[in-house]
């Protein structure tokens, strides 16, 4: 049974109005029943005092019978007579209160019992001298024998009603541990369910809100209910939707800034092929009628060769600056690394930085957006470039582990990272850089992007001898796919 349904229209305030008035109502009830319990209750007691009282007044009529037969007291005959007045009106007192079937019965017998009983008495004693004809035998024997009957009678009816306030007391007895504990059990189950509800919701939220800090933004699942935790997971996930949007505007301007950090490089390496251009296209007009048609198609197969090298650059730089939605495809990190690269090479010569690269062959390959991929790894190049300023040899590695993940290790040989500062480095804002030289935005979404691939990142460093990162993608599962053929 699914308790939470039951309420999933209310909020809470109104799921704990209704459990209120649930709870008055069952107490009221309860208080209600046992109230008529203890009534009904009551008037058996009554009752069987009444029988206790008809019994105890037969037990009287039969000791005045003996009396009279053993001629012990005079007054007995007037007083069995008075006795049989009383025990009859106790009969009339008892008549409506006798309700079943086995009680009126033997009730009925009683009533007929007390008739013969009295007819033989008026026979048996008829005159005010009855004691001297109390010797005849067979009247002695006949109502002794109707004493008898009418005192079994009344013992079986007083036996009845005993039985009946026993089963009684054991039947209230039932109820006031029963319905309590059934309504206790129902309750507590309700309420647990409520608030393992509550509490579960509460845990995805706190749990999400820790994800979203940790860069790995994502909506949380709603439910049915539409209460005030939904409000609050429906508000939670339109401010993941906005900060996802922010996010991917701020990749986007990271994205320019770091455009901005090589622009030197990119606009030297464009010189080049414009220099040669411009060179082979002065050449053509001044000894153009004295080429023969071999050297000028040379040159103009110089001017295309150039202009397609400079248009390479371009594009490499468009496709890296270009805002798109995010596409996920099967990739290879040789092909990511490749194109990365293409973008930094220049401006990391210009500086005098050496970049080795030994990446596996045959590398499988993971499953990932690769303008989000290219930007991780240029920052993390664009980093290292940066702790080393002039001089210096950045690697980059990339090799499967046994654990299922392709490992791309990137490391400088620059003054290294501060211990203190390792656990601290991917926290959004902070810098170990001069004040205006940094956001402390870059390793912050490298680490998002990395989580929201699926991964992981690792540093490692020493002052004075350099750092690593190292990336963790997993690898891609399905071969089926299309395959994205390295550069």
């Amino acid at each position: 049974m699914q308790f939470p349904t039951l309420f999933s229209k209310y909020t809470i305030r109104q799921r704990l109005i209704v459990l209120n008035y649930i709870t008055s109502g069952l107490i009221i009830a309860l208080i209600s029943f046992y109230s008529f319990q203890l009534v009904s209750l009551e008037h058996k007691l009554v009752t069987m005092e009444q029988t206790d009282d008809l019994f105890s007044s037969i037990l009287d009529l039969r000791r005045y019978e003996k009396n009279i037969i053993l001629q012990l007291d005079n007054n007995s005959v007037i007083k069995a007579e008075e006795t049989l007045v009383e025990i009859d009106r106790h009969l009339q007192e008892l008549s409506p209160k006798i309700n079943k079937t086995s009680a009126k019965k033997v009730f009925s017998l009683l009533q007929e019992n007390l008739n013969d009983y009295r007819i033989i008495f008026e026979r048996w004693c008829d005159s005010e001298d009855c004691i001297t004809f109390a010797a005849l035998k067979e009247e002695n024997r006949l109502i002794r024998i109707q004493g008898q009957e009418l005192l079994e009678n009344a013992a079986e009816l007083n036996k009845l009603h005993r039985k009946s306030i026993s089963w009684e007391l054991k039947r209230i007895l039932f109820w006031v541990t029963s319905i309590p504990s059934a309504i206790f059990i129902s309750g507590a189950i309700i309420f647990f369910t409520q608030i393992k509800n509550i509490l579960n919701r509460l845990s995805s939220l706190q749990k999400a809100t820790k994800d979203m800090m940790a860069g790995d933004i994502k909506p949380i699942p709603t439910l049915k209910d539409s209460d005030e935790i939904t409000e609050l997971v429906l508000s939670f996930n339109r401010a993941v939707k906005e900060l996802a949007q922010k996010q991917e505007e701020l990749i986007q301007s990271k994205k320019m800034a770091t455009i901005g950090t090589f622009s030197s490089g990119i606009a030297h390496e464009i010189n080049n092929p414009l220099n040669n251009i411009s060179l082979s296209a002065d050449t053509l007009l001044e000894e153009f009628n004295s080429m023969d048609e071999e050297e000028t198609k040379e040159i103009l197969d110089d001017i295309m060769t150039q202009t397609e090298r400079a248009s390479k650059i371009v594009r490499n730089l468009l496709d890296f600056s270009r805002a798109k939605s995010s596409e996920e495809e099967p990739l290879y990190i040789d092909f990511i690394l490749h194109k990365t690269i293409n973008l930094v090479k220049n401006e990391l010569s210009i500086h005098k930085v050496t970049l080795e690269k030994k990446i596996e062959d045959m590398l499988p390959m993971v499953n990932g957006d690769l303008q989000k991929l290219q930007q991780v790894f240029l920052n993390l190049i664009i980093n290292a470039e940066q702790a080393i300023g002039d001089k210096g040899t950045i690697s980059v590695h990339a090799q499967a582990t046994d654990n299922g993940y392709i490992r791309t290790r990137i490391s400088d040989t620059g003054p290294g990272i501060a211990q203190n500062h390792l656990e601290q480095i991917f926290d959004p804002f902070f810098t170990t850089k001069e004040a205006g030289k940094g956001t402390g935005l870059g390793l912050a979404i490298v680490y998002g992007i990395v989580k929201k691939h699926g991964g992981y990142i690792e540093v490692d460093s020493e002052l004075g001898k350099g750092t690593t990162f190292s990336v963790y993608l997993p690898i891609y599962k399905d071969t089926e796919n299309k395959d994205q053929a390295p550069a």
